[in-house]
Formats: structure tokens, C-alpha cells, sequence
């Protein structure tokens, strides 16, 4: 959504307005506005809100400036296909099985592909990837040492960090349970980690029966790798 130009004084109102609500503060009153800003008559001040209000910055309810709202552009957001899930664990044959989209942020993709999987195990839990979470992942055939990628090899995938040594290749847990995969045979990089998205009500729901889970809808927790 584009909102028409402010003049230097709208803008520094709504700086004010803005900074007020990110302090959790309630908007300012009329009398507070013009002893803020200098101004002889609240009508002055009732004048610039309006402005605002009619640029699209704010709403304004019943005219009174405490009730003044602050009018955000929604969040441009990205969908990503959901392929099935992929193992953090010992690697199992895969099946790319389409089970529709994911709606996240766009300001977390840059330029190319993507595709989501959900995680079934533990082995990349000190990486931040649990059971149960859905990884995004950035499709590209190669990646560099220190990439989690989610790979194939012997016919079987994974979610794992890419370890290139003058040794050789492996794919190396971030759980102490799990032993690296040495690559002796080919390897198929099918893209590399880019966030996690966790449910967190799942978590809430394992708490205790005497903990409610909060009221307003799930809520997803993002960690970047890469």
C-alpha cells in the first residue's frame, strides 16, 4: 500500500505516534501534541491528525485523538511448496509427496527456489531443528562446508551438516547420539537450510494439564541458517 507524501511536520508526528505505540504507551492527547510541539490551539493539532488519518498513516476514532490508530502496510508475504518430510536422524528413502503450501515472510527469501519439509527426529536438535518443525530450503545442487542441507545418498535423504574435508565428504548431526555419515558413493545436494518454522503450540500443549495454552492463535518461532 503507498501512502501519499507527508509534509516535515506530519512525518514528525507520526515519528511520535509511532514511537509512543513502541513503547506501549496510548496516543497522545490534543493538549499533549500541542505542548510537544508548540502549537497555540488543539485544533492545529486535530488538523494534522486528520491528515495523517487522510494519507492512510492512521485511523481516527470518533475524532479523538486518543483513540488515534497506527495504519501498518501489510507484511508482503511468500508461499513455498510442502514436500513431506525429511529425516534428522539415520536417512530413509524419501517420497517428494506435495502436501500443498506454506505462507511465510518474503523478506526471507532472496532470488531462487524453495521448498519446505517437515523434520521427523532429533539429530539436528543443537542446530535449533527439532522433531516436528518445518525446515525451508533453498534449492540449489551444491553447497559449501558448514551448509545444513538436506541431501540423498545411497538412495536414502537427510538433514545434515555438510562437512567437506581433505578426507572427503560427510554428513555430520548436531546430536552427540548420532555418528557421521561418511559419503564413500555419490551425493545429491537437494538444497540447503534457510530458517525453521516451529509450532509453538505444540510445545505449550505438552505442559502440563493444569497450563491453558494462550488464547489468539499458534504462533511460529524462525531461526536463519543462511
Amino acid at each position: 500500500m503507498e501512502h501519499e507524501p507527508l509534509t516535515p511536520v506530519q512525518a514528525e508526528l507520526l515519528a511520535v505516534l509511532r514511537d509512543r505505540a513502541g513503547r506501549g504507551e496510548s496516543a497522545p492527547s490534543y493538549r499533549e501534541l500541542c505542548e510537544e510541539f508548540g502549537w497555540a490551539s488543539t485544533g492545529t493539532a486535530r488538523d494534522h491528525l486528520q491528515a495523517l488519518a487522510r494519507k492512510g498513516y492512521v485511523t481516527l476514532g470518533g475524532g479523538r485523538a486518543r483513540q488515534v490508530r497506527l495504519v501498518e502496510s501489510p507484511m508482503p508475504a511468500a508461499r513455498v511448496r510442502l514436500l513431506g518430510r525429511v529425516v534428522a536422524g539415520r536417512p530413509e528413502t524419501a517420497a517428494e509427496i506435495d502436501e500443498g503450501e506454506i505462507v511465510l515472510p518474503a523478506s526471507w527469501l532472496s532470488s531462487g527456489r524453495y521448498f519446505a519439509l517437515s523434520v521427523d527426529g532429533d539429530s539436528m536438535r543443537d542446530a535449533a531443528i527439532l522433531d516436528g518443525d518445518t525446515v525451508v530450503v533453498r534449492e540449489q545442487p551444491t553447497a559449501g562446508d558448514g551448509d545444513i542441507v538436506v541431501a540423498t545418498v545411497d538412495g536414502e535423504t537427510t538433514v545434515k551438516r555438510l562437512k567437506i574435508g581433505v578426507d572427503g565428504i560427510s554428513l555430520v548431526a548436531e546430536n552427540p547420539l548420532y555418528m557421521p555419515i561418511d559419503v564413500r558413493g555419490e551425493i545429491t545436494i537437494h538444497g540447503v537450510v534457510v530458517a525453521v518454522m516451529r509450532l509453538m503450540s505444540k510445545q505449550v500443549g505438552a505442559r502440563a494439564a493444569s497450563e491453558r495454552a494462550p488464547q489468539g492463535g499458534e504462533q511460529f518461532k524462525r531461526t536463519r541458517h543462511g
